[in-house]
């Protein structure tokens, strides 16, 4: 017998138009993220590397540890899943309110912390004091917007985990918008505005993440939604939600505590190779980012496949959701791989007109082109297990190819071999190998299928 219609015979076709009809809005919010950060990169690039590299290090430390602690939104995702699949729609919206008090008074501290040391923290990794300076003043001025961002992704989490791609990318759709027009704006002083340079996008971020922020609060509140937000759920504290929460998201946030403290730690090393192969990493990342589009999106519709049908009591059809999105995000990441190879020059171009940055980034490009399969494997897999609430293995598994392989190898080629910038690039490539090896063998286990959130 089938565990549902849709695993029997006919169903693959149908299961697949859930699968993108869940992951397309997914890309495309992350389409109109990653635009932002490409027009971020893109306009002060203009400016000059100094400018380039605090902008890129400055969010790379303002974003890094707020996205650590947006990991409460994985936790939070993970049960609405389940809540949603098993319908039970009080305790899903518990776990909304839950989640959303416990993120804004992170956020609040993690700005407090930012606004009083972003300088300490430039002058432990800068040496040029143009830089420090620059970046400084940009941490310090998209703190103000931290406070609202890991709230609006806690909210977006759990529309994500209802099955609600859609309010997420219109939103993002909306403050992306308005946050290339800020960026224009006051990055160069137009429309009358004054010309703000590294400020001026800092500034257009920070309005941007308020806007975010109101418009998704008043449709959890306001609208027809999936998962609501009601008062009393936000301001009476729930230890046992509150401990369920913590139990699924604390796992999360030592991954992307791991993920980000390993970047800071190897943007430190590689700041010494000087400030030239520093911009050039930067223009990379923003670059190869394009790619992670797909393997997020489908990453997401496989975590709230596999959530709903774990509650629903549907096994077999949450493994066959995962292995769908697996196969999606394989294709695409794949063709974004082909696209580096042979026309790295046309894209890194878009970013910069600095002509050595430019040639340096197109060739770590073209290195990313080879690691695009095993991330998308490694991204969908992932997010399949903390989907089931298996965000234990995922984390000691991205510890593993962290500590073990990226870390250790990133500083033999720099400190001991004196290789420049294309050599790490290698080293990520073997990173993402072997992450994506592990995660097939904890998918293929299937002991994710017995995790329970009690």
């Amino acid at each position: 017998m089938c565990q549902s219609s849709l695993s029997c015979n006919g169903s693959v076709a149908l299961l697949r138009k859930r699968v993108i009809k869940l992951a397309w809005p997914a890309i495309l919010e992350m389409v109109l993220h990653t635009t932002v950060w490409m027009f971020d990169t893109a306009m002060v690039g203009r400016l000059s590397p100094e400018a380039l590299s605090a902008v890129g290090f400055g969010g790379q430390l303002a974003f890094s540890f707020t996205y650590v602690f947006s990991a409460i939104g994985i936790g939070t995702s993970t049960m609405v899943a389940r809540y949603i699949g098993a319908r039970q729609q009080q305790k899903a919206n518990s776990v909304l309110g839950q989640s959303l008090m416990l993120s804004f008074l992170i956020s609040v501290s993690l700005a407090c912390l930012y606004i009083s040391y972003g300088e300490t923290f430039f002058s432990i990794v800068m040496k040029d004091p143009l830089v420090i300076r620059l970046g400084s003043e940009y941490i310090k001025i998209v703190s103000l917007g931290l406070i609202f961002m890991i709230p609006t992704q806690v909210m977006n989490s759990a529309l994500r985990g209802a099955g609600n791609t859609r309010l997420p990318m219109l939103s993002a759709m909306v403050t992306n918008s308005l946050n290339i027009i800020g960026d224009y704006a006051l990055i160069f002083g137009k429309f009358g505005l004054p010309r703000l340079e590294v400020n001026g996008a800092a500034l257009a971020t920070t309005i941007a993440q308020i806007i975010g922020a109101l418009i998704t609060i008043i449709y959890i509140t306001k609208m027809n939604s999936e998962v609501k937000l009601f008062r009393k759920n936000f301001i009476k504290l729930d230890i046992a939600v509150i401990r369920q929460i913590l139990k699924m998201s604390v796992p999360a946030a030592l991954e992307e505590l791991n993920h980000n403290g390993s970047r800071l730690l190897s943007s430190f090393w590689i700041a010494n190779l000087g400030t030239l192969p520093f911009a050039a990493h930067g223009v990379a990342v923003s670059a190869e980012s394009m790619s992670f589009m797909p393997g997020y999106g489908f990453s997401v519709a496989a975590s709230s496949l596999v959530g709903q049908n774990l509650g629903a009591q549907k096994k077999k059809l949450a493994e066959l959701s995962a292995k769908e999105s697996v196969k999606y995000a394989i294709l695409l990441m794949g063709f974004f791989g082909v696209i580096f190879y042979i026309m790295p020059n046309w894209i890194i171009q878009f970013f910069t007109d600095i002509p050595d940055v430019k040639n340096l980034a197109s060739k770590c490009i073209m290195i990313a082109a080879f690691e695009q399969p095993f991330l998308a494997i490694s991204m969908t897999i992932a997010g399949a297990l903390r989907g089931a609430g298996d965000t234990k293995g995922t984390f000691l598994i991205s510890f593993m190819s962290t500590w073990g392989v990226r870390i250790p190898l990133i500083f033999v080629v720099i400190n001991l071999f004196n290789k420049g910038l294309t050599t790490v690039w290698v080293v990520t490539v073997i990173q993402f190998v072997i992450e994506a090896i592990l995660m097939g063998f904890r998918f293929l286990k299937g002991h994710w299928k017995e995790i329970s959130l009690d």
